[in-house]
């Protein structure tokens, strides 16, 4: 983005009072009362570690009860409106974080961690890169803000696999609706022509804090695509939020329609639990690892500043619970350097053995990723991700003066469009293939399509020229992935490989997804041209080698902890997300998922973290 992009998008906003402030009876109220003080050993009910999306979530719950319970958060980042300028706040510029071929290799960022993958044989070899959240709002401050649920079947599977009716649809779908406020769309400032529909009892009115929306702006390329997919027999949808996802429809957002920005579980939990609670909060601070005592339960959290100038170590006690809401990579990476997980990785590593517990890492799923890059006719966000400062500076405008526009809005996610397989492209698969697609639920789709108006464009791209990404993510594969250590020290990154596209029919799925990506763009009427992969790639070897060289990831790791029943003995927590062989510690958070569910992970995120601490306020 040119420099003078970035000076025209400075958006003006009058901050709240930093340091201090009065309430309307006259009481002090010191910004700083919110913050736990470095450095000083303190003892709380609960300790979260992480404030994440499921982190902020579950201590804002646990602050807020009645029983006015003493909780702290710890977070490796800090606060993303400080850090980040306005890149986060502002829906336009998600794609800065959330798309891996716009941050590269060079990536460079105060709120994520850039991780990087091993060398995945599946994809040639290549080391991928896999940003997590490092700031309040964790992956909720860098994703594309896509909120949409699994559905009804997926959570039938979730129950019986972790033999607990806590997890049936019934059981989960108050709590999904608990999380969220809606906004409808508002036809003032959207289209009316787009005629967005939605299932309104997918919501409460009562719900909250988080903001649900679809944003105050949709791109001409969105009915264009629905036309498309009503060619190829695609059903449209009332939204997807009532556990049905085969079919299309709009995605909703996490976006503050009224402010037009970001939100996140730091804008919506954290601080209405900073506002209404004595909860703590401990930014650029490291769990290092979780503390016990000699009957294996958890006092504790030892922590360490985030900070080259100032690094100190001290503990934090916890009367109650240590809740572990790291991440999916991060979360086992901290059971591992705590003692727990594969006796044999502990002691290569002189760990003492708190639990072998030889899921730890183990089981990892994900959904792989492609992008595929047409030339449309319509407008996209092309010019902004290009530095067209013409044409950005009256989006700015628009955004500023209207709160709407591109830069309002996630800039993709309409039309779209999740399936299994059609019988035309499933009679080509393997019959091994077939079998395990038809281990999944009946409703549980095989493949999404999303559009995206941000992703790859010529260099030499003119002011007038607009791409598309019409890009898919496999949402059944084989593929199983892990993490580990390579030292006893947290600041040592994790060793990750998710073993993307190693199974012949994980491949078989790629090359079909890839496929039907193209039959629904050239039976729409706004593509010109194929720019990625191109008129070249033709036959099924060009696409599987093309496929290799270019997959890459959507951030939706999960299951690293999993979850499971009693006589599962790969996993880590049970159904209550509780560590086994240890009391007084949980992981909150998607890698305790016995599986990644179908869709979007985010809003699941929020509904787990709303029933564990459910489940912990009613003794559980």
């Amino acid at each position: 983005m040119s420099a003078l992009l970035y000076t025209l998008c400075l958006v003006p906003v009058a901050l709240a009072t930093v340091g201090v402030g009065r309430d309307p009876s006259g009481i002090t109220e010191l910004f700083g009362n919110s913050f736990g003080q470095p450095g000083v050993n303190a003892s709380y009910d609960y300790i979260v570690v992480g404030g994440g999306t499921a982190g902020n979530a579950i201590a804002a719950r646990l602050a807020l009860d009645p029983a006015n319970y003493s909780v702290a958060v710890i977070e490796a980042g800090s606060f993303y409106e400080i850090l980040n300028s306005n890149r986060t706040q502002v829906p336009g510029y998600d794609f800065y974080s959330a798309l891996a071929n716009f941050v590269g290799g060079s990536f460079e960022s105060l709120t994520n961690f850039g991780l990087q993958t091993e060398p995945q044989a599946g994809y040639n070899d290549r080391n991928i890169l896999y940003v997590a959240g490092q700031t309040f709002g964790g992956s909720s401050a860098s994703n594309y803000m896509g909120y949409s649920r699994a559905t009804v079947g997926t959570f039938d599977e979730w129950s019986k696999t972790t033999g607990d009716d806590f997890w049936t649809w019934d059981n989960v779908y108050p709590a999904y609706k608990k999380s969220c406020n809606f906004t409808p769309p508002n036809y003032n400032k959207i289209d009316p022509s787009f005629n967005i529909s939605y299932d309104p009892n997918a919501f409460e009115s009562t719900g909250g804090p988080l903001h649900v929306s679809y944003g105050n702006y949709q791109g001409p390329y969105g009915p264009h695509l629905e036309e498309s997919l009503d060619n190829l027999g695609f059903t449209r949808l009332p939204g997807l939020n009532s556990g049905k996802l085969i079919g299309y429809a709009t995605i909703t957002t996490a976006i503050d329609t009224e402010q037009a920005t970001r939100s996140s579980s730091e804008t919506s939990f954290l601080q209405l639990a900073a506002k209404n609670s004595s909860i703590k909060i401990y930014p650029q601070t490291l769990g290092t690892r979780i503390l016990f005592d000699e009957q294996k339960r958890a006092t504790g959290v030892e922590v360490q500043t985030n900070s080259l100038t100032s690094s100190f170590k001290y503990q934090l006690s916890a009367t109650k619970e240590v809740i572990l809401s790291a991440g999916a990579w991060h979360s086992p990476q901290l059971l591992l350097l705590s003692g727990i997980g594969p006796a044999a990785t502990l002691q290569e590593h002189n760990i003492p053995v708190v639990v072998d517990l030889p899921g730890v890492g183990q089981g990892e799923r994900d959904q792989p990723w492609m992008a595929l890059s047409y030339k449309v006719n319509v407008t996209t966000g092309t010019q902004v991700a290009a530095g067209n400062a013409e044409f950005s500076a009256a989006l700015v405008k628009e955004y500023l003066n209207n709160q709407t526009g591109l830069l309002s809005s996630i800039g993709g996610g309409q039309a779209l469009a999740f399936e299994k397989f059609p019988e035309s492209y499933r009679q080509k698969f393997s019959n091994s293939t077939r079998e395990f697609l038809d281990t999944f639920p009946e409703d549980w789709p095989e493949v999404n399509y999303l559009s995206l108006e941000y992703g790859a464009f010529p260099e030499d791209v003119g002011p007038n020229d607009h791409y598309l990404t019409l890009g898919s993510a496999l949402l059944t594969t084989s593929a199983r992935g892990n993490v580990t250590i390579k030292s006893a020290d947290i600041s040592d990154p994790p060793v990750i490989s998710p073993n993307w596209l190693l199974d012949e029919g994980d491949q078989e799925q790629a090359i079909a997804a890839l496929e039907r990506i193209r039959e629904i763009a050239f039976n729409s009427d706004i593509v010109e041209e194929e720019y990625l992969p191109g008129p070249s790639v033709t036959t099924r070897e060009e696409i599987l080698d093309w496929l290799r060289n270019n997959m890459s990831l959507i951030y939706h790791a999960a299951s690293s902890c999993k979850m499971g029943a009693a006589n599962d003995s790969t996993a880590v927590v049970d159904s209550r997300a509780r560590v086994r062989g240890v009391t007084g510690l949980r992981v909150v958070d998607a890698s305790a998922f016995p599986f990644v569910p179908p869709g979007f992970p985010m809003a699941t995120v929020y509904m787990f973290a709303e029933k564990i601490a459910a489940s912990i306020l009613s003794g559980n």
